[in-house]
């Protein structure tokens, strides 16, 4: 396996960003529903399935995945965004230059996307994230925070509810919008058009 990218095809660095991303952001949706579903008394369902009790104290312990792989994201973002901007991309396999232009237009949506849900969503974060190796501090006791807090008036609850809304709505109504999208298409080129929009990114292509 090529380890750059080609005119032709995405090259392992690229597929691990990509795939270890894809990973990522499944498994953080899965542990804030599974918090939000099971474990949060305030909004778990009743009655409680499979024999899981709701418990408050386990919030903040499973949560810590989630801003483990939040955070994890956000930083590999830019490194991501940075072999694109320099290095080589795959040519567009389709001769429509609107097609073209809408697929470029998603791509660039979804590093947005990549960077803007960590950045708000370590913004409500009001307990430290424990890496087992290291901690980060929660948001709320960074000087950053005190920064944005001193520059806009804003209190404390005001700055996480307000960042609660943006990472709110782009992880209820944005993100799974263009995954789709991305997943969608992805499919289409594969079963549809038979092309290698696909088959580029996958380690085990012919």
């Amino acid at each position: 396996m090529k380890w750059r990218n080609t005119i032709d095809a995405y090259g392992g660095i690229s597929m691990l960003f990509h795939w270890f991303t894809a990973a990522a952001f499944i498994t953080s949706y899965v542990v804030v529903y599974y918090v939000i579903w099971f474990v949060d008394p305030e909004t778990s369902i009743k009655p409680p399935l499979f024999g899981v009790a709701p418990n408050a104290q386990n919030i903040v312990p499973i949560l810590n995945i989630h801003w483990i792989l939040g955070i994890t994201i956000g930083f590999l973002a830019l490194p991501r965004l940075l072999w694109r901007l320099f290095g080589t991309t795959p040519q567009h396999v389709s001769a429509s230059r609107l097609e073209n232009r809408a697929a470029d237009i998603a791509h660039w949506a979804l590093y947005a996307l990549l960077l803007l849900m960590p950045i708000s969503g370590y913004m409500t974060t009001y307990d430290p994230t424990n890496f087992g190796l290291f901690v980060i501090p929660a948001c709320r006791d960074t000087a950053f925070a005190e920064w944005i807090r001193s520059s806009f008036g804003l209190t404390t609850l005001q700055l996480e509810d307000l960042m609660w809304t943006v990472h709110s709505f782009l992880g209820k109504w944005v993100a799974w919008a263009l995954v789709s999208i991305h997943i969608a298409a992805a499919l289409f080129h594969h079963f549809v058009r038979r092309d290698t929009i696909l088959r580029r990114m996958l380690p085990t292509r012919n």
